[in-house]
C-alpha cells in the first residue's frame, strides 16, 4: 500500500511539473457509461418504434405474463417471418391502449397498423392459432385501472386474426367480446387442439367456467360448469396443464376468507367436471399450485401442522410444513413431496428426500423467526436447522461452523446447516428462494 501511494504521488507530481493541468481534470464517470447495444436488427426496430410512438405514449407489458418484454415476435400471417407486436398507452391516461404491428420489409421495419384496444390495462397476452388457418392469432385480455379480475373484476378478452394483403393489413376480431376473470388455452377434450376456457367469479354465487371452440367465425360453447360457493372472494392463482399423466385440466387456487382451497376441473366425455371437493384441498393460508418437482404435472400444496404441535393455540407460532400432492384418478390427492417454505417468502428449503416423506417434524424448541430445528418423526434425529442472526452474530458464526446463508438484509442474516451424519449430510438441502 505504501508503494502505491508513493507511485501515485510521483505521477501527480510529474503532471504538475509538466504544466499540463488539464490532465488532472478527470472525466465524469457517468460519461463513460454507455447503454448496452442491441443487435442491429433490434436496434433498427427500436429506432422505428421510437419514431412511430405518439408523443408521451408509453409501452406496456402484460400484467399476467411470464414474458416480460414489451415487444413480442410472432408469425401472424404464416409466411415464416415474425412480425413485431407492441401494446402502448397513449399520453392521455383515459384513453384505451393501442396495439401496433410492425413488419420487416426488405430489411426495413415498417409500421403496418395501429388500432385501439378495449381497455386501459393489458391484463394478459397469448398467441395461438384459434381460427385454425395455420397462422398465430392474438389473444389480448384488457382491463381497466384499479380492477383486478382475480378479485372479482371483469376483463374483456379480444381475439384478433392478422390479415395481410398486398394493399393493406388489418386485425379481424374473431367472435364477440368475452368477459373473464381468468382464461386458459389448453386441450381439455384430447382432440389435439387447444380449447378456450373462461373462468368468471360470480359474486355471491361461485365460479362459472365455460369452454369454447372457434367454429363458423364464432366461439361455440362445448361445456360449462358452476362451482357453487357464495363465500369465494377471488383466485390468487389460475393455471392449466397436466394434472395427472396424459390428463390436462384447469387448476384454481381459490380464496375463501383468510384460507384457500384448490379445485381441479377436467373434461370427461366432453363434459367439464370438478374432481376435488373443497375439503380435499383446504388450507389455512395460501399455497400456489404448480409443478414443483419438474415432472410436468401440477402439484397441489397443503399446509400441515408438524407432529407434536397440535396443542399450540396460536397458529402464527406454528412453523407449518408444505405437503405437495398430485391428483390420482383413483386415490385422490397422493403426496409426492414435502418441504419447508418460509411464510414471509424469504427462503425455501430444498424438499426432504422421498424416504422422509411425512416423516419430518420440527422440534418444539423451535421459535418462528428465531430458530428452526427439523427432526425425524420416528427417531427424533435432527436433520437440519435454520437460525436467524443479527449481523454481529453472523460475523462470529458464519461458515466456520457449517452455516450457509439463505437470506440477508442490513439487520438480519438467515442461514441453515445440515446434520453431516444425517439424511441430508451429502446433498446440502437449503437454497435461497427464487
Amino acid at each position: 500500500m505504501k508503494k502505491f501511494w508513493l507511485s501515485l504521488a510521483g505521477t501527480l507530481g510529474l503532471l504538475l511539473l509538466s504544466g499540463c493541468s488539464d490532465t488532472l481534470s478527470l472525466p465524469d464517470p457517468t460519461t463513460l457509461i454507455q447503454p448496452p447495444r442491441l443487435p442491429a436488427d433490434k436496434e433498427a426496430l427500436r429506432s422505428t418504434i421510437d419514431r412511430q410512438l405518439p408523443a408521451g405514449a408509453v409501452e406496456v407489458r402484460a400484467r399476467d405474463s411470464k414474458d416480460t418484454s414489451a415487444i413480442r415476435y410472432e408469425d401472424l400471417d404464416g409466411d415464416g417471418v415474425n412480425e413485431a407486436i407492441l401494446f402502448y398507452k397513449p399520453a392521455n391516461s383515459g384513453e384505451n391502449l393501442h396495439v401496433m404491428i410492425l413488419q420487416d420489409q426488405d430489411g426495413t421495419w415498417v409500421k403496418v397498423l395501429d388500432i385501439e384496444g378495449e381497455g386501459t390495462v393489458l391484463d394478459k397476452l397469448e398467441f395461438a392459432d384459434i381460427s385454425g388457418n395455420g397462422a398465430v392469432d392474438i389473444l389480448a385480455g384488457y382491463s381497466t385501472e384499479g380492477e383486478d379480475p382475480l378479485f372479482g373484476g371483469s376483463n374483456i378478452l379480444m381475439v384478433y386474426s392478422y390479415v395481410n394483403s398486398e394493399v393493406s393489413a388489418s386485425l379481424e376480431k374473431l367472435g364477440n367480446k368475452l368477459a373473464y376473470s381468468a382464461f386458459s388455452l389448453i386441450d381439455l377434450n384430447g382432440d389435439g387442439k387447444s380449447e378456450l376456457s373462461l373462468i368468471n367469479l360470480r359474486s355471491n354465487v361461485g365460479t362459472d367456467i365455460k369452454t369454447y371452440q372457434f367454429e363458423d367465425n364464432n366461439f361455440k360453447e362445448l361445456s360449462s360448469i358452476l362451482l357453487p360457493n357464495k363465500t369465494v372472494t377471488g383466485y390468487y392463482n389460475a393455471t392449466s396443464g397436466e394434472v395427472a399423466p396424459n390428463q390436462n385440466g384447469l387448476v384454481l387456487d381459490i380464496m375463501i376468507g383468510s384460507g384457500s382451497y384448490t379445485q381441479i376441473v377436467v373434461m370427461k366425455n366432453g363434459i367439464l367436471q370438478s374432481v376435488l371437493s373443497e375439503d380435499a384441498a383446504f388450507r389455512d393460508g395460501w399455497v400456489k399450485s404448480e409443478d414443483v418437482n419438474g415432472d410436468g404435472i401440477i402439484e397441489i400444496g397443503l399446509l400441515s401442522v408438524p407432529d407434536g404441535w397440535s396443542y399450540f393455540e396460536n397458529k402464527e407460532d406454528i412453523p407449518m410444513l408444505t405437503l405437495y400432492s398430485q391428483w390420482d384418478k383413483k386415490k385422490g390427492l397422493d403426496p409426492v413431496m414435502e418441504q419447508y417454505r418460509d411464510p414471509g417468502g424469504r427462503f425455501v428449503l430444498q424438499p426432504f428426500p422421498g424416504k422422509l416423506l411425512k416423516n419430518v417434524t420440527l422440534d418444539t424448541v423451535s421459535i418462528m423467526d428465531k430458530y428452526l430445528k427439523f427432526v425425524r418423526t420416528d427417531n427424533r434425529e435432527w436433520i437440519e436447522e435454520v437460525r436467524f442472526f443479527t449481523p454481529a452474530q453472523w460475523q462470529n458464526e458464519s461458515e466456520d461452523k457449517g452455516w450457509i446463508k439463505l437470506y440477508s438484509t442490513s439487520s438480519q442474516v438467515i442461514a441453515y446447516r445440515v446434520n453431516s451424519n444425517g439424511d441430508l449430510g451429502v446433498q446440502k438441502a437449503g437454497v435461497p428462494a427464487t
